[in-house]
């Protein structure tokens, strides 16, 4: 049994590693007096938190591709994001960290006053009032038990039979990602749900699915099971001064600059599961963008316009007609 915590191993095999050095884990077992099994953990949780850091030059062996992890990944924006997952399952007693040592968490979540870095995030969804819930969500992912529950959006209740897969947090809300009997996908704001139990039924994990959920950016993505063969591509053109924005950053992950003309424009591809995951995009880059492909989506978009210069122009006759 080793004498040495978990956590003390991992701060000096990053330290090692930093230093360029190679590493094996069965030399590692030995020094440590632990198992080869233990040291390997150790090396999983360093690629759960910083990411593909690590190389194997052998079998058994890792090294790091990059040197200065402590200095430059411990004060980058991954560790960041880490931290706030860390707080908020913490706060909420969810198993956001389950995998991650409690005193690494401790040091992770230590104060900072004298960081370089400042992160503004939009607030999240408040689910203090919820967790239980969340809980019980969890509980019905892990154990693949089908649940039933009620679903009131606005003035319309809805009740469901479905097998959840995923909790999901996208636009700083939270969504229960889940199948139906029919395999289609559905996305249900957790704060809207009530009443919820288990059927008595257990379900076959969907592994399509899974892996889908892993790249939802959006709630309204649309899930097929052959999905990766059906993305549709959309492209879109900007002007100079707005398409640098499109360069610096990307607003979708699948985002890609296709041509530049001498004039700056800018053509801009996306690959998605439904259209419905883009209009929010085009429309926050209305009026300069200009929607290429599909030629549904072209159509879509002009609707869009042309109601919205109804609505406006109709308000506006009416405020000119209130003020004669």
């Amino acid at each position: 049994m080793s004498k040495i915590s978990s956590t003390y191993r991992v701060i000096e095999i990053l330290r090692d590693l930093q230093n360029g050095r190679v590493l094996s884990i069965k030399n590692l077992a030995s020094y440590y007096e632990t198992s080869e099994r233990s040291i390997r953990r150790d090396f999983e949780l360093i690629a759960e938190i910083f990411g593909d850091i690590l190389i194997s030059p052998k079998k058994g062996e890792f090294a790091m591709i990059q040197k200065a992890v402590l200095e430059n990944v411990l004060e980058s924006s991954e560790i960041y994001m880490l931290k706030d997952i860390l707080t908020f399952g913490k706060k909420y007693n969810l198993s956001l960290d389950k995998d991650i040592d409690e005193r690494l968490k401790n040091t992770l979540l230590s104060p900072q006053m004298h960081s370089p870095y400042v992160f503004v995030h939009k607030p999240y969804e408040e689910i203090f009032t919820n967790k239980d819930k969340f809980k019980f969500l969890e509980q019905a992912i892990k154990s693949q038990k089908q649940i039933i529950f009620t679903y009131k959006n606005l003035d319309r209740i809805t009740s469901f039979c479905l097998n959840p897969h995923k909790i999901v947090f996208i636009n700083e809300n939270f969504y229960l990602a889940s199948l139906s009997k029919n395999e289609n996908m559905i996305l249900s704001r957790i704060a809207m749900m009530s009443d919820i139990k288990f059927s008595g039924k257990k379900f076959d994990k969907n592994y399509t699915f899974l892996d889908f959920c892993e790249k939802l950016t959006s709630p309204w993505a649309r899930f097929l099971p052959d999905y990766k063969n059906k993305l549709i591509d959309v492209i879109i053109e900007l002007p100079k001064a707005q398409a640098k924005y499109f360069k610096l950053k990307k607003f979708h992950p699948s985002q890609y600059i296709i041509s530049e003309d001498e004039a700056g424009f800018v053509r801009v591809g996306f690959k998605v599961t439904s259209q419905n995951e883009i209009i929010p995009i085009i429309k926050s880059w209305i009026p300069y963008v200009n929607v290429i492909a599909p030629q549904n989506l072209v159509d879509i978009m002009r609707k869009i316009s042309e109601r919205f210069y109804d609505k406006t122009h109709g308000i506006s006759r009416k405020n000119q007609q209130k003020l004669s």
